[in-house]
């Protein structure tokens, strides 16, 4: 079990060096033009453009630093978990497992794993979100600690626990669940001769559990996005309900669903690289 955790934290972290500017994309565009505000750019290439020219291309990697602790600890918990909570659920002879008990097991592992991501996921979008010219003006990872705990306290680094949990949630138990059984229908229907060590087997099923997922979770991303990135005293949004209630209102309902392109460009490479980093690592140690 602990060996499925640290192969997990390899893959997560792996996926995360590679996937962080598009994160840093995906986060802008679901902060623009928030509540009726005017937007700050035009689409994904206009934001690339944007703050490589005004910031210059490091800014891309804002907010890596608590990413990869969050991967250290979410992603391993995640991804880690998964198949043990799956087999304590109940699989037969055969090894096969119900699509139900899979998403079962996918939802558990998110939703317990998303405790020990949301104060880094807090630091992460403050240090994505700003766009400070100078990078030596730029807010350090302690100057932000400091100042959410100046105004917020030390519950300040739980907001938007409950869009976090719920992402969590949505985007296990559909992004685990569909790659797995997916995986499992293209060797058994497919590729019947392959073995489960195939690339092409996990790249496939990795691309359709991405989209799966990332279609679900872009509405809980954005509510977290905004909750994380705003302070209590703010009183931008009350809750979870609240910022979907506003963002629809103000924005129309399709600004759920802002960032999906970039989020879809992020979510799709990273779960392939995960699934195929941790699928290689399984196979030369076990």
């Amino acid at each position: 079990m602990l060996k499925g955790f640290a192969f997990s934290c390899v893959a997560c972290c792996t996926a995360e060096c590679i996937t962080c500017p598009i994160d840093v994309v995906k986060t802008r565009l679901q902060l623009s033009g928030e509540l009726g505000a005017k937007k700050m750019y035009g689409g994904v290439f206009d934001a690339v453009k944007q703050i490589s020219r005004k910031e210059g291309v490091r800014a891309l990697w804002k907010g890596l630093s608590p990413a990869l602790i969050r991967q250290m600890t979410y992603g391993s918990a995640r991804y880690g978990s998964y198949e043990p909570i799956k087999k304590r659920l109940g699989v037969d002879s055969s090894g096969n497992c119900p699509l139900w008990k899979k998403i079962l097991a996918g939802a558990i592992s998110g939703t317990c794993s998303s405790a020990f991501a949301v104060p880094s996921d807090v630091l992460k979008v403050r240090m994505m979100a700003d766009n400070t010219r100078d990078p030596n003006k730029r807010p350090k990872m302690a100057k932000i600690i400091r100042d959410i705990i100046k105004n917020d306290g030390i519950f300040g680094f739980y907001r938007g626990t409950i869009p976090a949990a719920s992402r969590a949630c949505v985007g296990a138990m559909s992004e685990l669940a569909i790659y797995d059984d997916v995986k499992q229908g293209i060797l058994k229907y497919v590729f019947i001769e392959s073995t489960g060590s195939s690339i092409k087997v996990h790249v496939t099923a990795a691309l359709v559990a991405g989209i799966v997922s990332c279609w679900c979770m872009n509405p809980f991303d954005v509510a977290r996005s905004r909750l994380m990135n705003s302070s209590a005293t703010e009183g931008k949004y009350n809750n979870m309900l609240d910022c979907f209630t506003k963002t629809a209102k103000s924005e129309g309902a399709l600004a759920l669903w802002k960032g999906f392109g970039p989020n879809y460009a992020r979510i799709g490479p990273r779960v392939v690289i995960i699934f195929v980093v941790l699928e290689q690592l399984r196979d030369m140690f076990n």
